[in-house]
């Protein structure tokens, strides 16, 4: 658009071919564009397990919590997702589709209703789609997949803001543009109305509770009265400072039960988690992380361990 707005010429990005049309913009792209456009020499090359990777999720995100439940207890599932710092569960494997705002519930009942039509069991569909962006996008499609029989969970992942844009306020919040007082609009009245039979609101923080919640969702829409399935993961976006404040803070330590398995740095990828090459175990950055006590239920041999409060 910017380009567009300055005219073609003398303008080097996407319309003179200097800046590549399709792909992420990821910082070795980034690097490779600016050293053209600077007459450097090209950067040598390099061969890394991973080019380009993506900023991760705050530590103590509530949407982490919720993606690796998603994960666990739906490993060959299909996930489709949407536009917001959610899409970030890319990074672990609990995204499968970003297309633009709202389409993930179009195409989580597209992608039922594919299975349907050759007659097969289906893939268990997990959509996840923010709580802003379901105001916003999210009820036609929910309205019309709950009207053609689509079967497939929905999780509305609320943390109570519109956080990648500079966290405005949703309507469920009850706050106007100019501060004045809205008359609010409450997501699970919005899900009830849109013909939703099956609706279930947990904190994504407790792991075991909403991975019984999948499941439980699961078995609905696979039974004869079955259709979609909504799950609201609400927790507060931790950005916010007294919603932070307002949540228990443990003290967080890994112990010498860990055995370097990796899990909680590939599986759950908070960034207040590291990993010790040279001792092969995972540490605790004590500066980056929140005391949230999620990673606790991630470790498989019980070696993270979260005591008291350290406030």
């Amino acid at each position: 658009m910017i380009e567009m707005q300055l005219g073609p010429s003398g303008v080097n990005g996407r319309g003179s071919g200097d800046v590549p049309r399709q792909g992420e913009l990821t910082p070795d792209v980034i690097e490779e564009i600016l050293r053209k456009f600077l007459g450097l020499p090209a950067a040598p090359a390099v061969v890394a397990a991973k080019k380009g990777i993506r900023p991760s999720l705050c530590a103590g995100c509530g949407h982490r919590a919720a993606f690796y439940a998603i994960r666990a207890t739906f490993p060959a599932g299909i996930l489709p997702s949407d536009i917001g710092c959610y899409t970030l569960g890319m990074n672990f494997g609990a995204v499968d589709t970003c297309h633009c705002m709202g389409a993930c519930i179009g195409q989580g009942a597209g992608f039922y209703h594919a299975y349907a039509a050759g007659g097969a069991d289906f893939a268990t569909i997990v959509v996840t789609i923010g709580d802003s962006t379901f105001f916003r996008a999210g009820l036609p499609g929910l309205i019309n997949a709950v009207f053609q029989g689509a079967r497939f969970i929905l999780v509305i992942l609320d943390n109570a803001t519109t956080a990648m844009t500079g966290h405005q306020p949703t309507p469920q919040i009850g706050v106007r543009a100019d501060g004045s007082e809205g008359r609010k609009v409450f997501i699970p009245d919005l899900v009830r109305a849109c013909g939703v039979r099956h609706l279930r609101e947990i904190d994504p923080y407790d792991v075991e509770a909403f991975t019984a919640a999948l499941k439980e969702a699961d078995s609905f829409i696979r039974s004869p009265e079955g259709d979609i399935a909504v799950l609201i993961a609400g927790h507060p976006c931790i950005v916010n400072r007294a919603a932070r404040q307002a949540q228990a803070v443990f003290a967080m330590s890994i112990t010498d039960d860990c055995v370097g398995c990796r899990v909680c740095i590939d599986a759950f990828e908070c960034p207040a988690i590291l990993f010790d090459e040279e001792q092969d175990r995972a540490q605790i950055d004590q500066n980056r992380c929140i005391g949230c006590g999620v990673c606790v239920h991630v470790c498989p041999t019980d070696a993270i361990r979260a005591e008291g409060s350290k406030a």
